[in-house]
């Protein structure tokens, strides 16, 4: 189990939440990645389908800026699930890749017809974020901010993404790790369980399959599970991410890898 430097060997949730939820670890005091993973300049494209229909769109970037780097993430729904559900969610995220630490994450979220601007500042050597957001669909529009504590350096979803490439993700392996969406901090566990060729537009693959326990009430408040599956090399693309909830099972794929 890794929790702060240590260890243990063994043993509302949209599509867009698929994307999300490919995260691990951040803890002081673990030795240095020895993984490649995230590249400033990546971009990668995924399209999903739920019930055997095309479900969405969407693409996660990462770019250097000055000593910190950028996760970009856009996504939106497609088809009848467009119809049913129409999504257009905008993300970034910015973090220290050295510590990996999130600074800030700013969103727009438009999912049926809620729809958000968040902006969250974290200061871990205060232990404590700063969030704002707008209710844009209360009229007027409805405003909050809060300052809420953190336990210092936290992830947020997207930049755990990036942490979770750098990691060697051995099969039995099981990392704990506090997340923090501007809410409270939530410990999840991240279980690398198999290893196994996934087929992909953007081609096979030989990957490692892990779980998040992310459906734990504080970063999706619903049953579910969820898997995403990282390829077994120095990059570990999140080539594959899937979700089972109780209105059907929605999976994500990878389709282009680029490098600006």
């Amino acid at each position: 189990m890794t929790s702060r430097g240590r260890r243990r060997v063994g043993g509302s949730c949209g599509w867009t939440a698929v994307i999300l939820v490919a995260c691990a670890a951040v803890v002081h005091g673990q030795s240095p990645p020895v993984q490649l993973g995230a590249r400033s300049g990546e971009v990668l494209t995924y399209s999903a389908t739920w019930r055997l229909w095309n479900a969405g769109n969407a693409g996660i970037s990462f770019q250097d800026v000055g000593p910190n780097r950028r996760v970009d993430f856009r996504a939106e729904t497609t088809g009848i699930a467009a119809v049913l559900f129409p999504v257009h969610d905008h993300s970034e995220s910015l973090y220290a890749p050295q510590a990996f630490c999130t600074l800030q994450v700013i969103k727009d979220t438009s999912e049926g017809r809620r729809k958000r601007h968040t902006a969250i500042l974290y200061h871990p050597e205060q232990q404590k974020l700063v969030l704002d957001e707008q209710n844009l669909d209360r009229k007027p529009v409805v405003s909050k901010h809060e300052v809420k504590p953190i336990p210092g350096c936290v992830l947020d979803l997207f930049s755990a993404l990036a942490y979770v490439r750098s990691l060697p993700l051995v099969v039995g392996e099981v990392y704990n790790f506090p997340v923090n969406e501007g809410g409270k901090t939530a410990e999840v566990r991240v279980t690398a369980d198999l290893k196994e060729r996934i087929v992909t537009p953007a081609g096979a693959f030989t990957a490692i399959r892990t779980e998040p326990t992310v459906f734990n009430q504080q970063i999706f408040q619903r049953a579910g599970k969820m898997w995403v599956w990282f390829s077994d090399d120095a990059r570990h693309l999140p080539v594959k991410l899937q979700a089972k909830v109780s209105w059907g099972t929605i999976t994500a794929l990878l389709t282009k890898v680029q490098e600006k």
